[in-house]
C-alpha cells in the first residue's frame, strides 16, 4: 500500500444520493474513504480514526459544517483540511463558510472533477509535509548521532593523549632514573673503599634530592649492622642522635627488607622516649644494601629535619642505586 493510498477522507452529508456519489468519485483515486450522514456520526467517526481531508456539507440535519469542522479540528488539535460544500450561494452563508478557512469552498451543483483534483492536490501537500518532517527527524537524529561519536570520539581521543602523555612522562622518568644509575655506578667503579661508596652514594642523593643527614652501615664478622659513616650538610649530627634514629630503623628493615619511607612523627611509637622530641619534622627514608636476594650487607639510613620531606621519586632513586651500591660495598670485603 502506497502512501497516497493511507490518506482517510471522511465525508460528511445528510443527502444519502450525494454522500454516495462523493464516496465513489474519491474511491476511485485510491484513498480510503469513509462517510457519515450527521454531524455527530462524523465526530464519532474522527474520534476513532483523525481524518486527514474533510468534506463536509454546509447545511447537515443536527450540527452546522462550520461547527463539525471546529470539532474536529479541536480533538485533532490540528488544523485538518475541510473542504466545504453548500447550495447555498447567498453573501452571509459564503461568509460563514469561510470562517473555518477552508481549502476550497465549492457550490452546488458540485464539480466533481475540482473536487478530486483539490483533495489530490491536499493529500499530496501533506504527504510532502510528512515526508519533509519525516527526514527532519531523521536528520535530527543523525545529527544527535554525529554529535554523540563526536564527543565520544573527543573524549576518547583525550584520554588516549593523557594516556600517551602520562606513558611519556613514565617512560621518560624511566630513562632518566637509568641515566643517573649509570652514571653512578661509574662513580662506583673509582670507589676503592667503602667510605669512597657512601660518599658517592650521599652526594647524589643531595644532588638530585636537595640537602640531607645519613648513617652508613655494614654488617661486622658477627652478621651485626655497625654504622661505619655519618653525613651532614653542613655537618653530620652527633652519634647519640643518629643511634637514637638507626635502631628502630634497622628492626624495621630486618622485618622488611626493602626501601622504607616513613614520617618519624606520625611513627614515634617506633623510636625510644628521649627520641622523640625531635622527631617533628623528620622525614626518613631507609636503604637496604642486598647484593643478592636475602643477603643483606649494610643499610643507609637518610633523614631530613624540616626541609621538604622525601617523595616517592626519593623512593625510587634509593630503589634504583641500592644494588649497584651493595655491589660495590660487596667488591670492597
Amino acid at each position: 500500500m502506497s502512501e497516497r493510498e493511507m490518506a482517510r477522507i471522511l465525508i460528511v452529508d445528510d443527502e444519502p444520493a450525494l454522500r454516495e456519489l462523493l464516496v465513489d468519485a474519491l474511491a476511485a483515486e485510491g484513498l480510503q474513504v469513509v462517510s457519515a450522514g450527521s454531524g455527530q456520526e462524523a465526530l464519532d467517526l474522527a474520534r476513532a480514526d483523525r481524518p486527514d481531508v474533510l468534506v463536509t456539507d454546509l447545511r447537515l440535519g443536527d450540527f452546522d459544517g462550520v461547527e463539525v469542522i471546529e470539532r474536529i479540528r479541536s480533538h485533532a488539535r490540528r488544523e485538518v483540511p475541510a473542504v466545504v460544500i453548500t447550495g447555498y450561494h447567498d453573501a452571509g452563508t459564503l461568509t460563514r463558510a469561510s470562517r473555518c478557512r477552508p481549502v476550497e469552498l465549492m457550490t452546488k451543483p458540485l464539480d466533481v472533477e475540482r473536487l478530486r483534483a483539490t483533495v489530490r492536490h491536499e493529500v499530496a501537500r501533506q504527504l510532502a509535509g510528512r515526508c519533509a518532517r519525516q527526514r527532519a527527524r531523521r536528520l535530527r537524529r543523525l545529527a544527535r548521532q554525529v554529535n554523540l561519536e563526536r564527543k565520544k570520539a573527543s573524549r576518547t581521543l583525550g584520554d588516549t593523549c593523557e594516556g600517551l602523555t602520562t606513558a611519556y612522562r613514565t617512560l621518560s622518568g624511566r630513562l632518566a632514573l637509568q641515566q643517573i644509575v649509570l652514571e653512578y655506578q661509574r662513580e662506583l667503579i673509582e670507589a676503592r673503599t667503602d667510605d669512597d661508596v657512601f660518599k658517592a652514594f650521599f652526594q647524589l642523593v643531595a644532588r638530585r634530592s636537595g640537602p640531607v643527614f645519613g648513617v652508613a652501615l655494614v654488617c661486622d664478622a658477627d652478621a651485626e649492622l655497625q654504622i661505619v659513616g655519618r653525613f651532614g650538610v653542613p655537618l653530620p649530627d652527633n652519634s647519640t642522635f643518629c643511634q637514637a634514629i638507626t635502631r628502630p630503623m634497622i628492626a624495621a628493615v630486618l622485618a622488611d627488607p626493602r626501601c622504607i619511607l616513613l614520617d618519624a612523627e606520625k611513627e614515634a611509637e617506633l623510636f625510644e622516649e628521649p627520641a622523640r622530641r625531635y622527631l617533628p619534622g623528620v622525614s626518613i627514608l631507609a636503604v637496604p644494601l642486598m647484593p643478592s636476594d636475602g643477603e643483606l650487607i649494610g643499610l643507609v639510613i637518610l633523614y631530613r629535619k624540616g626541609e621538604q620531606p622525601f617523595m616517592q621519586s626519593d623512593l625510587a632513586l634509593a630503589d634504583a642505586i641500592a644494588a649497584p651500591t651493595a655491589l660495590a660495598v660487596r667488591r670492597n670485603e
